[in-house]
């Protein structure tokens, strides 16, 4: 199967600038486009139990939101070193419970040559994902996600599932995970839990008006037999 993208990341630029002016023109009324935009601080990229940069990690993201679609663009860039960066950009639809997205990985090395428009099966840095999120919202406390690589450099078309546990504790939001590759070996050799563990969550008071909120994940890989204790904060 051989096709050629980039119609994402332009449609993307165009989802973007149609936002900005949809804004504009509707400065007397409620918008009709919502924007989000923030900045996480990791001590570490851990991603479905896989360590990425070995190093600490600046995560932006922004997306705009109208009538259900979400566009939106998400990195992940070492702030020490060079090697191995993120850039993503996905397109989801929420109805009801049910969130389908597709996502564009591109990992790509910042001490070698690399081209992001390259989406050559054979030869790309590309991993194209559809993904289905199942929310229970706020009866239900669980969440549960599948995602299967169709296109790009994993060959193997591996299938993640990860069923997830929320609760609340005090001021505190606590989400427990378990992480499992189906098929593939993207995640792990063969099939296996590759992402077990828990993520405690708590804004702390920094001034009357102004809070920090911070993040702190113990994550456990069976497959990889890797433990991390990863902290981040969110601007």
């Amino acid at each position: 199967m051989k096709i050629k993208l980039g119609a994402l990341q332009l449609f993307a630029a165009s989802w973007l600038c149609f936002c900005a002016s949809s804004l504009s023109a509707q400065s007397d009324t409620l918008p009709a486009v919502s924007l989000s935009a923030n900045v996480d601080l990791m001590s570490r990229f851990i991603w479905r139990g896989l360590e990425n940069g070995h190093a600490p990690s600046i995560q932006p993201c922004v997306s705009a939101s109208l009538k259900g679609f979400t566009l939106g663009a998400w990195g992940a860039y070492k702030l020490t070193g060079e090697g191995g960066q993120e850039t993503d950009f996905y397109l989801s639809k929420t109805i009801g419970f049910v969130t389908i997205a597709i996502w564009d990985y591109w990992s790509f090395n910042d001490t070698s040559a690399f081209d992001f428009f390259n989406y050559r099966e054979e030869t790309t840095a590309h991993v194209l994902e559809a993904q289905v999120l199942l929310s229970g919202g706020e009866t239900v406390p669980f969440n549960f996600i599948a995602a299967y690589f169709f296109y790009g450099a994993d060959t193997s078309k591996s299938i993640y599932l990860e069923p997830q546990y929320f609760h609340k504790l005090g001021t505190a939001d606590f989400v427990a995970f378990a992480g499992y590759q189906l098929k593939g070996t993207y995640y792990a050799p063969k099939a296996a839990f590759v992402n077990i563990g828990c993520t405690v969550k708590k804004s702390i008071p920094v001034t009357d008006r102004f809070s920090l909120p911070l993040s702190v994940s113990l994550i456990l890989n069976p497959s990889s037999k890797s433990v991390y204790l990863v902290a981040g904060i969110t601007l």
